[in-house]
C-alpha cells in the first residue's frame, strides 16, 4: 500500500497556515495532472487552525481520539470511527476543544480528478458540489458509511501514484464510489447525525473586502471600515460576516495577520517587533497575546521551532522579498 504515512515525523501536522489566503482559502498541493491523495496524519487541539474554506474534497476518518470541527457557526465532535466530510467551500476548523493529538487517516481530491466523467454521470456527482445549504458533515462510526469509507481510502492509496492507466482508472472508480456512498448515505432521513440548515450564502458579498485585506492588511482597518468597503450598515456586517466565517471579523482579522506573521517569522530574520508592525499591529505586547493563543508559541520559539523543524537557518530576505510575501498565501 502506498499510504503517505506523517504520524511520528518532525511536524506531522500538514495544513500550514500560510498556504491561506485572504479570502480564506487554503491550497492543498495535489500534483496537478492527478490531484488526489490519501494519508494518515495528526491534528490537534494543541494547534487549533484558522477558519477556511476549499474547493476540493476532504474526507476525514478518525482512527483515535476526539476533534471537535467547527463548520461555520455549527460545532461538530467526532470521535473514533466517525468520519468528517467536507464536499463543499464553507469555512471550517478543527478547534481548541479537541484532543492534543489525534490520528486521522484522510482522502483530498479535487473535482477535476473525474474529468472524464461524462453526461449524466457527472451530473449526479456533482450535486455534491453545488447543493451546499443542507451537507451532512458528521457520519457516526456506529454505522455502515464511516468503514466502507476507509476501506475504499486503502483501496486508493494501493494504487496510488496511479502512474499507470489502470491504476488511475481503478482510482476515479474508487473516488466515484464513495461520492455515491456518501450520496445514499445523506439521503438518509434517519442519520445519526443532523444535518447543518444554515444557509450558506453568498461569500461573493465579501469579496471586495478580503480583496482589501490582501493588498493592505498592514494598515489600520476596523469593523466599521469593514462594513463601508461593502457598503454595508454594521449590524448587517457583523451578521453577515459571522454566518458566512464562523467567525467576528476582528477574529478572522486577528487570524490572518497572525498567518502572515508566521511567514514572516519562519522565512526572514526581521526582528519580531518589525514583524508585528509588519502585519498590522502597533502594539508589540497584544501583537505577542494574539500570537501565543493563536499558536500556543511565543514568536520567538515559533521562530526557532520551524528552523529546528527545517533544519537549516533561514537567511535574511531583502525588502523587496518581503513585501512579496505579503501576497503569498
Amino acid at each position: 500500500m502506498n499510504l503517505i504515512t506523517v504520524v511520528g515525523s518532525a511536524d506531522p501536522f500538514l495544513v500550514s497556515e500560510t498556504q491561506v489566503n485572504a479570502d480564506g482559502v487554503h491550497v492543498w498541493p495535489f500534483q496537478p495532472s492527478f490531484p488526489v491523495d490519501v494519508l494518515r496524519h495528526s491534528l490537534s487541539g494543541s494547534r487549533p487552525f484558522r477558519m477556511n474554506r476549499h474547493d476540493y474534497f476532504e474526507l476525514v476518518y478518525l482512527l483515535s481520539g476526539t476533534l471537535v470541527w467547527q463548520v461555520q457557526d455549527t460545532f461538530l465532535t467526532a470521535n473514533e470511527g466517525d468520519l468528517f466530510v467536507m464536499t463543499s467551500p464553507k469555512f471550517h476548523r478543527v478547534t481548541e476543544e479537541s484532543d492534543a493529538n489525534v490520528t486521522v487517516q484522510s482522502l483530498f481530491f479535487d473535482r477535476s480528478l473525474l474529468a472524464s466523467t461524462v453526461g449524466s454521470d457527472f451530473e449526479y456527482l456533482n450535486c455534491l458540489f453545488t447543493d451546499v445549504r443542507n451537507h451532512q458533515h458528521l457520519f457516526s462510526g456506529t454505522t455502515k458509511l464511516p468503514g466502507e469509507i476507509r476501506r475504499l481510502m486503502e483501496e486508493i492509496a494501493r494504487e496510488l501514484p496511479a502512474q499507470s492507466d489502470r491504476a488511475r482508472l481503478c482510482v476515479r472508480t474508487y473516488v466515484k464510489m464513495a461520492l455515491v456512498q456518501l450520496m445514499d448515505n445523506m439521503a438518509q432521513p434517519g442519520s445519526s447525525y443532523p444535518a447543518a440548515s444554515r444557509r450558506q450564502g453568498s461569500l461573493d458579498r465579501l469579496q471586495p473586502l478580503f480583496d482589501a485585506l490582501e493588498t493592505d492588511f498592514s494598515g489600520h482597518i476596523s469593523t466599521n471600515d469593514a462594513a463601508s468597503i461593502l457598503n454595508m450598515s454594521l449590524s448587517t456586517f457583523r451578521r453577515t460576516f459571522m454566518q458566512l466565517t464562523g467567525q467576528s471579523f476582528v477574529e478572522y482579522l486577528n487570524n490572518f495577520r497572525i498567518a502572515k506573521a508566521q511567514k514572516l517569522i519562519a522565512t526572514t530574520n526581521m526582528p519580531i517587533s518589525e514583524v508585528c508592525l509588519e502585519v498590522g499591529f502597533c502594539d508589540q505586547s497584544y501583537f505577542g497575546m494574539i500570537f501565543r493563543r493563536l499558536t500556543k508559541m511565543t514568536p520567538r520559539r515559533y521562530r526557532q521551532h520551524m528552523r529546528e523543524s527545517l533544519g537549516q537557518h533561514t537567511a535574511p530576505l531583502s525588502l523587496e522579498d518581503v513585501l512579496l510575501s505579503r501576497r503569498i498565501a
